[in-house]
């Protein structure tokens, strides 16, 4: 059986576009504050600068959580899995998962030795309405809760709901 491999939805490139529209919010803030200095008072001038400042850093912030969720997937296997992150890679096998808990979107994976937890990279958004962005399944989008069911399927343990 080929590896069916996850990674984060489509959807998450709207991080890198909006850390990109963060960016220049931020530059055109801090223009404003480089051209208006001296001619206003100094508390408005402070507060300007601080708010360029805090715009570079959530546009930093923004394109970190992109670049680490590009990084990331799961490869699932015959008999074993692997969660891929930026900085470590663990292979699982289906034997060695004891249980699976559900609460809220996080899913607690109880090893043997350990534990997993997998959690959506972001959030839509709408109203009241927060949904999870689901998953590119080799190159097909799928929900959310897809990995979650196959890997229970796979594990042969049942997700219990907390």
């Amino acid at each position: 059986m080929d590896v069916v491999r996850y990674k984060p939805g489509e959807a998450i490139r709207w991080l890198e576009v909006g850390a990109e529209d963060l960016r220049k919010s931020a530059r055109s803030r801090s223009r404003r504050v480089v051209a208006s200095a001296g001619r206003r008072d100094f508390t408005t001038d402070l507060k300007d600068a601080a708010g360029a400042l805090f715009g570079f850093g959530k546009s930093a912030w923004a394109d970190i959580l992109h670049k680490q969720a590009e990084a990331s997937e799961f490869a699932l296997y015959d008999d074993k899995f692997e969660v891929i992150r930026p900085s470590t890679k663990r292979t699982v096998r289906y034997s060695d998962v004891v249980a699976m808990k559900l609460k809220s979107e996080k899913l607690s994976v109880q090893l043997r030795s350990g534990s997993i937890s997998i959690r959506p990279h972001a959030y839509v958004v709408s109203g009241r309405i927060k949904v999870p962005i689901g998953w590119t399944r080799n190159e097909i989008e799928v929900p959310y809760e897809t990995l979650l069911n196959e890997l229970s399927a796979r594990c042969g343990v049942n997700i219990e709901t907390l």
